[in-house]
């Protein structure tokens, strides 16, 4: 009988890790908000930061975001971000997300970086936990997804994950960058 209650208990335990796991709304992109640039659960903010059906390579659930780096004029941060519930305090957790670079002409610029961050609520204060900034000029140009993520210790009850990309500070741009399966996990 108590080998049957540790059973039971490793598959509740397994199944809630799991659970938590998928506790980003939407992290694969799938489906749109009322507007169809932007995908349900998610904010976006700065310029030319869009969700993709039709961009290439195709992903298993037919969307992606999108930054369209040849197509921004100014110097400011783009991306975007979703506030995560049912988190505590002490944990550690992993947010991560895959992303390609598109290549580009040896007389442009790709996007300088990619950031990604998490980010807690204090007093009505955004602060960051952790970040991690990958920059681009090495970063693969190919046709495979490369995961990037980011840990960190809550320090509270809440949090937001942030992608935020930074334009190369000179032209011409080109390039984009894709995103897809963003996942959120506790480590411990």
């Amino acid at each position: 009988m108590s080998k049957t209650i540790i059973t039971i208990s490793a598959v509740v335990l397994a199944t809630a890790g799991s659970l938590f796991s998928q506790s980003l709304q939407n992290g694969d992109f799938r489906y749109p908000s009322d507007n169809p640039e932007v995908p349900e659960g998610w904010a976006t903010f700065g310029d030319c930061f869009f969700r993709e059906t039709g961009w290439a390579p195709q992903t298993p659930s037919g969307a992606m975001m999108g930054y369209h780096h040849y197509r921004v004029n100014g110097n400011s941060n783009s991306g975007m971000h979703q506030d995560v519930s049912g988190v505590k305090a002490g944990q550690k957790v992993r947010f991560s997300v895959l992303m390609m670079v598109d290549p580009h002409s040896e007389d442009s610029q790709r996007p300088y970086s990619v950031e990604l961050m998490l980010e807690g609520n204090k007093d009505g204060q955004q602060q960051t936990v952790a970040t991690k900034e990958v920059v681009l000029e090495e970063f693969p140009t190919d046709t495979e997804w490369h995961e990037v993520s980011v840990e960190g210790i809550l320090p509270v009850d809440n949090l937001r994950v942030v992608v935020s990309v930074t334009p190369s500070p000179s032209g011409p741009r080109q390039s984009a960058v894709k995103f897809s399966e963003a996942n959120l996990e506790v480590l411990e």
